[in-house]
Formats: structure tokens, sequence, C-alpha cells
């Protein structure tokens, strides 16, 4: 009889840890980045399940459907277009499917992510296709519409923040919200694109700085540096300008190779004095405001040491040296 009732102590404590581990399978609030997703007509609560699962929102979709059953709201979740993620539990997810649509959905975009990354992260979101966006972000008329430039390209110009975006928003809307902040955050830090010569070739220049700095404080040196190869004819041998071109490669490299520097393209500034055609980099207005007002020194060169600081230098020996100091 003390073997059963032993036996029973254990099952009731299965039960209980069961009930616990349930309980917070369904209650727990967990991050996930925000996609849209979209019910349609017809799809049942596994088909809903497989949607959200693949997308990370939720951990399984069998855990979806049986939530669903046992709440007796698998027959009645509402089709539309939602937006799911952030800080949510399973437990609330299937409540939303039940209140109908969302209006916006939140993306954030790094400093200095290129119009490539940019439109890769909001293809995941759902929001809109990457074949929509560059083609939208390559129309010079649009360009024109948004920047009062004739450019081949919004590279440079899709500001890096989080952005709330309607749901139902196309390429054209999307990129106007954006190229909107970037002259928004220009102004506010009272920079007037029109009394500044030759601002783009400046938006070029802060880009690759917006790369290049490990540090805020960098970035004035880091554009003085890039002002002076200018004025003296030299390349700019920057590796994020190599880096732009690998990315929509799919390649991404640490160090680069001998081979990456002499890879043939308007964008190499291993290979091609000057600035690269366009900017490889979508930069903050900080990174703007050093390329528009470089720091003055006689500083040419400069590399980041292994804690990520870049140490400069005027001289291509002493450069070297430091770099031997330092065991790179």
């Amino acid at each position: 009889m003390n073997g059963f009732r032993y036996f029973g102590i254990i099952a009731i404590g299965l039960a209980l840890v069961g009930l616990g581990f349930a309980t917070h399978e369904l209650f727990s609030a967990r991050d996930s980045v925000e996609r849209i997703v979209r019910v349609n007509t017809g799809d049942s609560a596994g088909t809903i399940g497989l949607k959200l699962e693949k997308v990370g929102i939720v951990p399984s979709a069998s855990a979806f459907r049986f939530l669903a059953r046992i709440r007796g709201v698998d027959r009645s979740l509402k089709t539309g277009t939602y937006i799911f993620g952030g800080h949510s539990s399973l437990w609330s997810t299937v409540s939303r499917l039940q209140e109908g649509v969302s209006e916006n959905i939140r993306i954030t975009f790094p400093e200095g992510l290129s119009m490539h990354k940019t439109f890769q992260r909001i293809e995941a979101s759902g929001l809109a296709t990457y074949d929509d966006l560059q083609t939208a972000a390559m129309d010079t008329t649009l360009i024109r519409r948004l920047t009062g430039m004739q450019l081949s390209s919004l590279e440079g110009f899709l500001y890096p923040e989080t952005y709330l975006f309607p749901v139902y928003s196309n390429a054209d809307s999307i990129l106007a919200i954006m190229t909107n902040e970037f002259f928004r955050k220009l102004s506010r830090a009272g920079i007037d694109i029109h009394r500044q010569e030759d601002f783009y070739a400046k938006l070029i220049l802060a880009s690759i700085v917006e790369k290049e700095a490990g540090y805020a404080e960098e970035r004035p040196i880091i554009a003085g540096v890039f002002e002076r190869r200018l004025r003296l004819g030299m390349a700019l041998q920057s590796c994020p300008t190599v880096d732009y071109i690998l990315e929509k490669r799919g390649i991404r490299r640490e160090v680069l190779t001998n081979q990456d520097t002499q890879i043939k393209s308007p964008y190499n500034t291993y290979r091609n004095p000057g600035l690269p055609p366009t900017p490889i980099s979508n930069p903050q207005v900080s990174s703007i405001a050093a390329a528009l007002t470089p720091a003055s020194h006689n500083y040419l060169y400069f590399f980041a040491d292994k804690q990520g600081n870049n140490v400069f230098t005027a001289s291509y020996e002493e450069h070297q040296r430091r770099q031997r100091q330092m065991g790179l």
C-alpha cells in the first residue's frame, strides 16, 4: 500500500510540474521580431498555427491549435492582416485573432544598414517585397520627388530609425516615410542641404564614415582622413566599400583578402580614386555632420585595434609600425 501511495505522490508531482510547464508556455511572454501575418478565408487553426510557427511567433503550431480548441475559438478566428510579435504570449496571440486587424508594424533599422539589408528586413516582416522596394528606390521620378535631386538610387536617404508602418503600405509610401525622416532629422540638426556645396558627395562620404567609425568621437577624425586623401588624389582604400560589393554576393568577411581588394567595381576604393558612385549605407545625422565639418589634422591612415578603436597615423611607415606593435 505504501508503494501505491509513493507512486501516487510521484504522479501528482509530475502532473503539477506538467501543469506548471503548460501554464508557463501559455502565459509567458516571449520576444520576437514583429511580422505581418495574413489570415485568409478558410484558414483553419492548424494552418494559422503553422504560419505563426514559421515566422517564430508561437513555439509550435500544435500548441496554438490545442489552445484555440480548448478555448472554443478554433472555428471562429477572424480573417485579416495582423501584426504579431514583439513581447507576447501564446494566450495573447490567440486572443488577438479574436479582435481584428492590426494597423501598424514596428521595424527597426540600425545605423549604417545598406539599402540591400534594409529591404531584406522589410521583406522579412511581410510588409513589402524586396523587388518592389528595389524598383521603387531606383525610380528616378520618385527619387526626384522625395529628394529634389536627380539621382539613380535612394541609398543613403533611408534614415536609420524605428518606424511604425501601416500594414497596407506600398513600396513608394515606405520609402517616402523613411526619406521624410531623413530630411526631418537634418532639419532638426540645423543642416540645410541646399546651402551645402555638393551635398550628395558629403552624404557618400558620411556613409563610409558611418561604417568605419567604432565610436562617435572618431567620426570627424575619419572624415578628415578621407578629405585629405581626396585632396591629395589618394585612393580612400576603405574596406567597407568592398564589403558593400561582397554583401550583395552574400559574402561576409572579418578581414578582406587581397583578391577582394582587386574586385572590378566602381565601389572598390582600393582600385578607384575618389568616392564611390552612391552612398554605401544609410548614415545617422552625426556621421553626416562629421562629413560636412571634418576635423583638421595631418592623419592619412588609420586601422582598428583589437578593442575596436581606430589608431590614426600621418605616414604609411608609422601606420605599419603601429600595426606591428599591436600584433596586427
